[in-house]
C-alpha cells in the first residue's frame, strides 16, 4: 500500500465513523453534546485505522 492510500483509508474511517457516531450519541442523548462526542470518537478511528494499516504495510516487505 502507498502512503496515501492508507493515509485515504483512514480519513474515510474516521468521517464516516464520525457521521455515525454522531448521529448515535445525538439520539442517545437527546441533545447537540452528542456531536463532540461523535468527532471525538471518529478521530480515534481514522487515526487508529491508518496507523493499522502502515504497520500492515510494513510487515508485507
Amino acid at each position: 500500500m502507498k502512503r496515501g492510500s492508507y493515509l485515504s483509508v483512514g480519513f474515510s474511517v474516521g468521517i464516516s465513523m464520525t457521521i455515525l457516531f454522531s448521529i448515535a450519541f445525538c439520539k442517545v442523548l437527546n441533545n447537540y453534546a452528542g456531536i463532540v462526542a461523535g468527532i471525538c470518537f471518529g478521530i480515534s478511528m481514522g487515526v487508529s485505522t491508518s496507523l493499522i494499516f502502515k504497520k500492515y504495510n510494513k510487515k508485507d516487505k
